[in-house]
């Protein structure tokens, strides 16, 4: 009993984790996209977000969201991607405008 529970919990653990963790195919997304510039590449491989990124670029760069919601009209934005500890926010064109911290 101890040791399904221990891996249920690790389990889990592993599953908060790996929404947020850079994904496993990094180097063949970028490969996919030779068109993106040299340094927005270079950022993706450190895994950082910056302004004006597509949903593509965040996806190489930081994984699948947990999940992700519509936007409302209110506001200049579309659509926000939550992460672990973060929560990314597209503009209606769906490119980044911020991220911030849970």
């Amino acid at each position: 009993m101890k040791n399904v529970l221990l891996t249920l919990i690790l389990g889990s653990y592993l599953l908060l984790i790996a929404c947020e963790n850079a994904p496993v195919r990094r180097e063949e997304l970028l490969a996919q996209h030779p068109e993106w510039d040299v340094q927005l590449q270079q950022l993706i491989r450190e895994g950082y977000l910056a302004k004006g990124m597509t949903k593509d670029q965040v996806r190489a760069a930081w994984g699948r969201p947990c999940w992700s919601c519509t936007g409302t009209t209110k506001g200049n934005w579309g659509e926000a991607w939550e992460y672990s500890t973060q929560v990314v926010f597209f503009d209606k064109e769906g490119l980044v405008t911020r991220w911030e911290p849970k």
